[in-house]
């Protein structure tokens, strides 16, 4: 029996020809967020889709989501309360305990109810998401179906979470080929 060198794994082509893309060494994932079958798209394909395309999001969770207006990743990355509860939430994690300075004009009286608005942003994310102003009792009990209590809880829900980092990090993706890139500079010189 002889030892032989298994069979070089074939490069990963475009589709449409048989050229590589010049990704083939490339190993960044998002394989846990979004389904199995969307894996090797480009991320600026999914901004439009809907949020089913994210891993987790079943049918209490579509159901929740398209009552808040919800429908597309990009909606959810840019789903106001979150970005309200994630604004908080990193603010919160740069406080000091008493260190505000006296005559400070600092505040974020826009953001949550009247009661919450001499807290601290920690106090205020460990508040229920009827402290954000403008959020509806409604909303509130519909998040709760995520296990969403708090502005802290809403400001790390996972979806939301995904659905912004793919909607940012698309807008820094090369989607065209190596070939496309290529022909581009070419063109370029010809100019």
């Amino acid at each position: 029996m002889s030892e032989e060198e298994p069979a070089a794994k074939k490069a990963k082509t475009n589709g449409d020809d048989d050229e590589p893309t010049g990704w083939e060494n490339h190993t960044c994932n998002a394989s846990e967020c979004l389904m199995k079958e969307d894996e090797g798209r480009n991320l600026s394909d999914f901004v439009d889709e809907e949020v089913t395309k994210l891993q987790g999001i079943g049918p209490l969770a579509t159901q929740v989501l398209d009552a808040l207006k919800v429908k597309t990743i990009s909606q959810l990355a840019t789903y106001k309360f979150f970005l309200i509860a994630r604004a908080l939430k990193t603010l919160a994690e740069t406080e000091t305990e008493g260190g505000r300075p006296e005559g400070s004009r600092m505040n974020v009286d826009k953001a949550v109810d009247k009661e919450w608005e001499k807290k601290s942003f920690t106090e205020i994310c460990e508040a229920p998401t009827e402290a954000l102003e403008g959020i509806s009792q409604p909303a509130c009990e519909l998040l709760e179906k995520l296990r969403v209590k708090t502005i802290g809880d809403l400001a790390e829900l996972k979806y939301c979470r995904w659905a912004e980092a793919i909607v940012t990090a698309s807008k820094f993706e090369n989607t065209k080929t190596a070939k496309e890139r290529k022909v581009e500079a070419q063109l370029k010189k010809l100019s």
